[in-house]
């Protein structure tokens, strides 16, 4: 009566020296489309590296590409999620393209700069000045043109010479003086950041909103989706936004930052030992990513979403209930 007991643990004990094994579950692929010249680049790739995608059971393909192939990338489906445009996002949404948001992002923690030596004292001094911005369609500038107005009332569209300029010669521009002030790309902000003795922020979009609630302000980029990407396996939605929330968090640590700099630097345009210590300082302080979505922040979101579509820079605010999505990370 014991023996049949005996040989099923025989069986099993020479399995496990024969190292059999049920197979390891395939990892869900997602394809991600990146700006290059941008921290996304250290987060993604390096976060790959590191494993925390595949940990997360997520086969993560990442395409880096110019800021306008970036934006072409969710519309066009060559990307099904990923962080995103988020102004861009809602006027989509607002369009009719059946997006949701589903995670944290890119906080807009790019300040209005101008040169140390500018007699620009205030966002008030912008009137008439020109004004150079490295996309007009990017998320963080038209949620920086919705808190300054609210902060200020100054409305840089119309109220300043406002100028469209590739953040990389945007950056050269403002160094010789021949724009006023700028906002730009994440790096280019850092590098602005990292050099008091050139450079002074007049305004911060971000430290403005934390006044008012709590929070930054996520519309740089949160991570949005195609609802029905999110409804096709709701499982690999909610494993992709914590591997994703994961990579912001993992950035924070300097050593981590180092490694991310060290591979892949040059593409993210962080460069100098100056701009590295001030991404050490930014996201070691939070101010960079916001690293959960939770209903606090969707109400704190949502409020600032309400203000945008007051100065007419969106036409209507999405249904907070159908397309703000709690996966549950």
């Amino acid at each position: 009566m014991r023996q049949k007991p005996i040989i099923a643990w025989l069986v099993v004990a020479l399995c496990a020296v024969i190292g059999f094994a049920a197979p390891a579950k395939a990892l869900d692929k997602v394809k991600v489309v990146i700006p290059q010249n941008s921290v996304f680049i250290l987060n993604y790739m390096a976060g790959k590296d590191a494993g925390i995608f595949s940990k997360h059971g997520i086969d993560i393909d990442i395409d880096a590409r110019p800021f306008a192939g970036f934006l072409a990338g969710l519309p066009s489906k060559a990307t099904m999620a990923v962080t995103y445009s988020g102004m861009d996002a809602i006027l989509k949404m607002n369009q009719g393209v059946d997006w949701v948001i589903i995670g944290g992002g890119l906080t807009v923690f790019q300040d209005v700069f101008v040169r140390k030596d500018s007699p620009i004292k205030t966002i008030a001094d912008l009137r008439g000045k020109t004004f150079g911005v490295w996309s007009t369609g990017a998320g963080s500038f038209k949620a920086i043109k919705a808190a300054i107005r609210d902060a200020t009332g100054l409305d840089v569209e119309h109220d300043t010479k406002m100028q469209q300029i590739a953040g990389p010669a945007l950056y050269k521009l403002l160094q010789t003086g021949k724009v006023d002030a700028m906002v730009n790309l994440s790096s280019f902000s850092v590098a602005a950041a990292s050099q008091p003795d050139k450079f002074r922020s007049i305004f911060s979009p971000n430290d403005y909103w934390k006044k008012k609630t709590g929070y930054p302000i996520v519309w740089s980029a949160p991570i949005v989706a195609w609802r029905s990407w999110v409804d096709e396996n709701p499982a690999r939605a909610k494993n992709f936004v914590a591997a994703v929330e994961e990579s912001f968090r993992w950035l924070r640590k300097p050593e981590n930052l180092d490694a991310a700099v060290k591979k892949y630097g040059t593409l993210a345009s962080v460069t100098t030992p100056a701009e590295i210590a001030t991404y050490k300082k930014l996201l070691g302080e939070k101010r960079i990513f916001l690293a959960h979505w939770d209903s606090k922040v969707v109400d704190a979101e949502w409020k600032f979403l309400d203000i945008a579509k007051k100065q007419g820079i969106i036409d209507a605010v999405p249904d907070k209930a159908k397309h703000a999505l709690l996966l549950g990370n």
